[in-house]
């Protein structure tokens, strides 16, 4: 199978560590590790067309719709699949109500309407958890037979069991820490009132970093580690006991699928889908009560644990294996 990878603009910016790209690069290599081909899309180049049995674009928008119709005439032949990493975080009826504005002045809307207006472009939709999948089928009118289930899983899946009694009492969060959305200043906020260690790693900025240095202030037991290697974040996963992802707005969070699979006990955010991935084997919480929040990593802490039952989980129902079979099905029943 020859499939064409089609990523959005805006992952020029967010380069090899955000989400988006990180979910297609390894869609990507496990792909590749079947014998199918994969092509990145790059605007420099030429292709031919109607080489592809599948076109996967991982976004949508009205700006593209040019695009879509262009490829359509061009590939024929292809199927055409959407991954529209959605993230909602906003009630059903908002999104239901965003999809039949039609004011492109107001790009969001216009965005969220396009994806009601040209969903018969797409012969199937991937979700990555049943929360997404309800969205696109009730908010947006698409049918349900034409949205697959296909969950995401860790980079770092294959991890041997792994002696808790080596484990060291912190928690650690992973993500773009300046995001807004990642919600780091309630963590720390949690940690600052409940006195647990806490280490912090991923991009920053400078502005952001000086305004959480202030609100450590000469507290000890924050860290701020800035962007680490892969081998310093597998390093991180094995040694922390508590991962904590209280985000505002997450998809699914790779970061913590890959925690858990380093036996870390999970504090995930209620919002979203993320905790379908997880519980009962971890603890969902409030991301807007720093209560909540501070409470639960200190449950962790202080000895209640879910792994390795949670490990074991990862491992059965979001393994490489597992996953590219999904991804494999999806296209094929198109």
């Amino acid at each position: 199978m020859r499939i064409a990878y089609l990523l959005p603009y805006f992952t020029i910016v967010s380069g090899s560590f955000g989400g988006i790209k990180m979910q297609a690069v390894q869609w990507r290599d496990m792909l590749q590790k079947m014998g199918h081909e994969v092509v990145e899309i790059n605007p420099w180049e030429t292709y031919d067309w109607k080489s592809f049995d599948v076109i996967h674009f991982f976004f949508f928008g009205s700006s593209f719709f040019s695009l879509y119709s262009s490829l359509k005439l061009r590939a024929p032949q292809a199927k055409f699949v959407c991954s529209p990493v959605l993230d909602p975080h906003y009630p059903l009826l908002v999104y239901k109500v965003l999809s039949r504005i039609s004011y492109p002045k107001a790009k969001i809307f216009a965005d969220y309407s396009a994806l009601r207006r040209y969903k018969s472009v797409f012969d199937v939709f991937l979700a990555r958890t049943q929360y997404e999948q309800k969205f696109l089928s009730d908010a947006f009118g698409i049918s349900p037979s034409k949205i697959q289930l296909v969950p995401l899983n860790s980079r770092f899946s294959k991890v041997d069991s792994l002696d808790q009694n080596k484990k060291e009492n912190f928690c650690l969060h992973v993500s773009r820490i300046c995001d807004s959305t990642k919600n780091v200043e309630r963590l720390v906020d949690a940690a600052l009132k409940y006195n647990f260690d806490l280490v912090l790693a991923g991009a920053s900025t400078d502005e952001f970093n000086a305004k959480l240095a202030r609100k450590i202030g000469s507290r000890q037991n924050i860290q701020n580690l800035g962007r680490v290697s892969d081998e310093k974040l597998k390093d991180l996963y094995s040694r922390a006991k508590v991962f904590a992802l209280p985000s505002i707005r997450e998809g699914v969070g790779l970061v913590a699928l890959e925690a858990a699979s380093y036996d870390c006990d999970i504090v995930i955010t209620n919002i979203g889908g993320p905790k379908e991935y997880f519980l009962p084997n971890a603890i969902a919480v409030d991301p807007y009560s720093v209560d909540e929040i501070g409470l639960a990593v200190k449950r962790f802490l202080d000895g209640d644990t879910c792994q390795p039952a949670l490990r074991k989980l990862i491992a059965e129902k979001y393994s490489e294996t597992v996953v590219t079979q999904k991804l494999l099905d999806a296209y094929s029943r198109m």
